[in-house]
């Protein structure tokens, strides 16, 4: 369209300003959402925040109070348990990898307008028996003691978020929210419940199984883990962590989400759709096992050392390694309260739910889902960020298992069309897994052909140089991505392409629960 062309070229020569993160991205409005090409393009609904640019004099101030810009936590001197503390703020970073940052380029920005990205909330059932705590010893991820406050904390980010007054770069109003996956924590309906409430506003009582009680390791035991209420030696103890008398009850006390005060967009993630987040979609063994009434705590070191490592080495996809340890440990498992709100949904089930009216809140219908995504069960889309700029968020989950990913090729072709239908636009690619991490290549149980794809040897993102459209030259703009959050982005130019230097920050708010985003969104590449 012409409109979309001429608004493209005018971006061309100006300075888009992207930000990562648990972070504002001064980037666009975002409304309408499918997997059609005209979804991209549609008009935004009647009461979505639509961004202004700013005028010539700047009447749209920079606002950093409340984010990373004006104060970040910090660890004070030491080791062991400390409290955290305000610290200096996260300076801006000018990324000149590409080219010299101009002089000037403050004057001559032309913001889009500021959205807010969270990724890694991992809204969990601490309660859960498909929970693998006992794997501390090899992993931190195993287990964190802060994680009953998981719902707790994704509400006071809702809370921060809609407390901001614009963005720290540009002071546009925020325009809407993206999630980029592992939303929850064990592919777990109850988990989902509870995200969606966060999300769009309700009230959650964080608890599971036996409704007057704690069931779950922080009251085993077990000097694995911190037990807040008792007088147990345990390890976190010994490291300084204190005593915290009634912890678990106020954890698991009923609490109310106002919901995000502007619109928001849902992409899933590993822990999204696979039980554990590594294992097989579909496996009766292990939604058997996640409803039922037995929960193990705790596993010889060695024992724990040999599954840890099939799990990070991609050894045992389906579970099966998993299974066989639950069977032949099964003594030492606790008894704990049946419930079946803990049973795996499927990615019909988790579309079918965002497009719950009870979930709406403040839009779109669906938080980017439509009624096709429900009928195809694909969990991929487009929708409209702001004229010329359009956002695409992907599912690089393999049903087939493990953590990393990769692209099915019906969503590869797919992706490689939008790129080029928009090839006039700027477009965002929101997904959960970096380009470092898309190299998981098992056969999805679903769709066993044709093969999937991934970016194993490069270090190139799957939505921008190592997909065929993006060599034809129709290329995303910026990337934002979720899980790890200590990768470094890595810019690149397409060939026959020249690139001009964009700044970038990635402020979070202080103590928020969802992690910095590892962010490619450093740089722009433009026609020269």
């Amino acid at each position: 369209m012409s409109r979309t062309t001429h608004a493209t070229s005018r971006i061309d020569r100006r300075t888009l300003l992207l930000a990562g993160g648990t972070a504002v991205a001064a980037s666009a409005a975002g409304w309408g959402a499918g997997t059609g090409p005209r979804s991209a393009t549609a008009a935004p609904p009647a009461g979505v925040h639509t961004a202004s640019r700013r005028l010539p004099g700047g009447t749209n101030r920079p606002v950093g109070t409340g984010t990373t810009l004006e104060a970040a936590s910090a660890f004070p001197g030491g080791t062991g348990y400390r409290r955290m503390r305000p610290g200096p703020a996260w300076p801006a970073v000018v990324r000149t990898d590409l080219a010299d940052a101009g002089g000037g380029r403050d004057a001559r920005r032309t913001p889009l307008g500021c959205f807010v990205q969270f990724t890694d909330l991992h809204v969990v059932d601490v309660q859960s028996p498909l929970r693998y705590e006992y794997l501390r010893g090899q992993t931190a991820s195993a287990w964190r003691p802060q994680e009953a406050l998981s719902v707790a904390g994704a509400v006071a980010l809702v809370e921060r978020v809609n407390a901001l007054r614009g963005g720290p770069n540009t002071g546009l109003p925020v325009s809407f929210v993206m999630t980029t996956g592992d939303n929850t924590d064990n592919n777990s309906s109850i988990e989902l419940d509870w995200f969606l409430a966060v999300m769009s506003g309700g009230r959650i009582t964080p608890n599971s199984g036996d409704p007057r009680s704690y069931e779950g390791v922080q009251d085993s035991g077990l000097e694995l883990y911190w037990h807040p209420g008792s007088g147990l030696r345990d390890a976190d103890k010994r490291a300084g962590f204190p005593r915290i008398d009634g912890f678990l009850d106020a954890a698991l006390r009923t609490v109310h989400s106002p919901g995000l005060s502007v619109p928001w967009y849902s992409t899933v993630g590993n822990h999204d759709r696979l039980p554990g987040g590594c294992y097989a979609a579909g496996d009766p063994v292990l939604a058997g096992f996640v409803t039922g009434s037995r929960k193990l705590e705790s596993l010889p070191g060695p024992e724990g050392a040999a599954l840890w490592k099939a799990v990070r080495k991609g050894r045992d996809p389906q579970g099966e390694i998993f299974k066989d340890v639950l069977r032949r440990y099964a003594g030492r498992m606790r008894t704990v309260t049946p419930d079946e709100r803990r049973a795996p949904y499927t990615p019909k089930e988790y579309v079918a739910r965002h497009l719950q009216e009870r979930w709406a809140g403040k839009g779109p219908a669906g938080h980017g889902y439509t009624a096709a995504n429900l009928e195809t069960g694909r969990m991929y889309y487009t929708f409209a960020v702001a004229e010329g700029v359009v956002g695409v968020s992907l599912d690089t989950t393999d049903a087939g298992g493990h953590y990393e990913g990769s692209l099915g090729t019906a969503q590869l072709r797919w992706l490689e069309r939008t790129l080029e239908r928009h090839a006039d636009a700027s477009v965002i690619v929101f997904s959960h897994h970096t380009s470092t991490t898309m190299r998981n290549l098992h056969p999805d149980p679903t769709r066993p052909a044709p093969a999937r794809r991934g970016t194993a040897g490069t270090r190139s993102s799957p939505s921008c140089t190592s997909t065929p459209a993006s060599r034809r030259g129709s290329t995303a703009t910026a990337t934002a991505t979720g899980s790890p959050p200590t990768a470094t982005p890595t810019p690149r130019a397409p060939s026959g392409r020249s690139a001009r230097p964009r700044t970038s920050t990635t402020p979070s708010w202080p103590g928020s629960s969802s992690w910095p985003t590892t962010t490619t969104a450093r740089c722009r590449c433009s026609p020269p």
